[in-house]
């Protein structure tokens, strides 16, 4: 599931930006290239907490609709 979620973040236009240890940054550029929104994901084996994931569409400001239309690939 971690390497969906990036690869969703890359689709919408964030890069990785900082390895935290157990988890990475990825920030998405403003109109003036200054960072805009960073999201913190976590690595893990199994599937995302609900609170885990909204705090990720939170962090993105990617719209949950969008979300939900990726996740039922």
């Amino acid at each position: 599931m971690y390497r969906d979620i990036t690869h969703f973040l890359e689709e919408k236009g964030f890069d990785f930006y900082e390895d935290m240890g157990d988890a990475q940054s990825w920030v998405k550029l403003g109109r003036n290239g200054e960072p805009d929104r960073f999201v913190e994901i976590k690595f893990i084996q199994e599937f995302y907490s609900s609170k885990a994931i909204r705090k990720m569409i939170l962090q993105s400001g990617i719209s949950e609709d969008e979300w939900n239309k990726w996740a039922s690939f």
